[in-house]
């Protein structure tokens, strides 16, 4: 035995195509959802109780908008919950089996959430606990009621609204908001042997009816099926019809665009020759006039440009003199700067060495009365002490006198060898100068030697110039 289901109001997505029957459960299941009403609970998202306790005073009421909480408040939400439920019934001898599918979304109100303050911290679950029964007990009453059978004509969809209608009655009269979807499928047993039905079904009436129903559907759906493949056949033929129509009518301007088209081009094709020939003759005056004015303005050309070129070298060659003035002047000036700073630092170095030289002087005398008053000691120390002290007092005056004389000499050599060293780098200066000089003086003779071989170049060029001239204009006068 083969198990078939069908599902009158909502078809599951895995489930294999529909049977005829199941399909026509489901229209009148559709047709039946456009009359009925929608349901509204009245949800609070921020739904919230607050119980005041002072002394032996206890207050309980619903969380005002602008609530502050005092140490006395203890605040208890009441959150939306969704609560599952499933139940089953077999009928006719286990050929048809119902699973009612339920899916409740509830709330409790304040007036429940007072008359059960000592659940507030599980409302929801304290809900289920206590509407589990009266929901069990609304979804097999009207389970009980499809044994008559009426639904196989009219659909579940009725059963599910009545199911769902029962079950938010009874739980608003419980004071609890909620919305009740319900969700009914129906799975059929299918009998292949007709012989069974006198001794194991003893709901043959259903089982016919339902048999009815499920040829009916597939009458009507194969008179729909032609139907249709009647319109597509008819659609077919005429949009072939219409694709030769056209590619006919596509064929035939076609032919007539060729034409036109053959006779645009010949007369085309006469308009470019009668254009051609005049644009020859127009070229051929054109280039005429175009070589005589060539030649007049190469004539013009040459001539300008003897006379620019002439002018441009005149400019240069005094322009070219100026600065050269200029450069003289300037290095003259630089010249007299250079010296008048050498003659300064010459003259710095001399001070220098004239008040180091007094320096000397000045130290060698005070040395020689520091040596003359140690001698002076020396003698009175001869005179008080012994033959032995006289001598070290003579050597050191001796080593002290040796010392001095090496630091005077040795300042002196190094005063001298300042001095050499400056002449030296002086006289080298002097050198570097002068040869500077001359080689401004040979760089300067080269390029007038060269401005000279420039001109006299151009000079004997300008009879060649003139020559073409003279040409042009004879073949001007022919």
């Amino acid at each position: 035995m083969d198990t078939e289901q069908f599902i009158p109001e909502k078809t599951a997505p895995q489930k294999s195509p529909q049977s005829p029957l199941e399909q026509w459960l489901a229209e009148i299941s559709d047709s039946a959802n456009a009359l009925t009403d929608i349901w509204d609970p009245g949800f609070d998202s921020g739904r919230q109780i607050v119980i005041a306790n002072l002394g032996p005073l206890q207050k309980v009421y619903q969380r005002p908008p602008l609530f502050k909480s005092r140490f006395y408040h203890r605040s208890f939400p009441l959150p939306i919950d969704e609560w599952r439920f499933n139940s089953q019934i077999k009928l006719y001898g286990d050929f048809c089996i119902v699973d009612a599918l339920l899916t409740i979304r509830f709330q409790a109100s304040i007036k429940y959430a007072q008359a059960n303050i000592e659940a507030l911290p599980n409302i929801n679950q304290h809900i289920k606990a206590c509407c589990e029964g009266l929901v069990k007990d609304v979804v097999d009453q009207e389970l009980r009621k499809l044994a008559k059978g009426d639904w196989i004509d009219d659909g579940l969809s009725s059963v599910e609204k009545r199911i769902e209608t029962h079950i938010n009655e009874t739980l608003t009269l419980q004071n609890v908001q909620c919305r009740a979807l319900c969700e009914m499928l129906a799975t059929f047993s299918e009998i292949t042997d007709n012989a069974k039905l006198d001794n194991r079904f003893a709901h043959d009436d259903i089982y016919l009816k339902i048999l009815k129903k499920n040829f009916e559907t597939q009458e009507r759906q194969n008179k729909e099926r032609l139907r249709q493949e009647l319109v597509l056949e008819q659609q077919r033929l005429e949009r072939q019809q219409h694709l030769i129509d056209q590619t006919n009518q596509e064929h035939a301007l076609q032919r007539i665009e060729q034409e036109q088209a053959a006779l645009n081009l010949k007369r085309r094709l006469e308009e470019q020759e009668q254009q051609l020939n005049s644009q020859l003759q127009i070229e051929q005056r054109l280039h005429l006039e175009q070589v005589y004015h060539e030649q007049n303005l190469k004539r013009i050309e040459q001539e300008a440009a003897a006379k620019t070129q002439q002018d441009v070298q005149t400019k240069q060659l005094e322009t070219e003199q100026q600065l050269l003035q200029e450069r003289l002047q300037h290095q003259q000036q630089l010249k007299q700067i250079q010296l008048a700073a050498e003659i300064a630092e010459y003259e710095k170095s001399q001070e220098a060495w004239n008040t180091s030289r007094e320096r000397l002087k000045i130290d060698k005398i005070e040395q020689e009365k520091r040596l003359k008053q140690l001698e002076n000691e020396a003698e009175l120390a001869l005179l008080n002490t012994k033959q032995s002290e006289e001598q070290k007092l003579q050597e050191q005056l001796l080593r002290e006198k040796l010392l001095h004389e090496a630091h005077l000499k040795d300042m002196e050599l190094q005063m001298q060898i300042q001095e050499h060293e400056k002449r030296y780098a002086a006289t080298q200066q002097l050198d570097n100068y002068i040869r500077r000089d001359i080689e401004l003086l040979i760089l300067e003779k080269h390029r007038s030697e060269l401005i000279q071989d420039v001109r006299k170049s151009k000079h004997d060029e300008l009879p060649a110039i003139s020559a073409p001239v003279r040409r042009e204009e004879d073949l001007d006068d022919m």
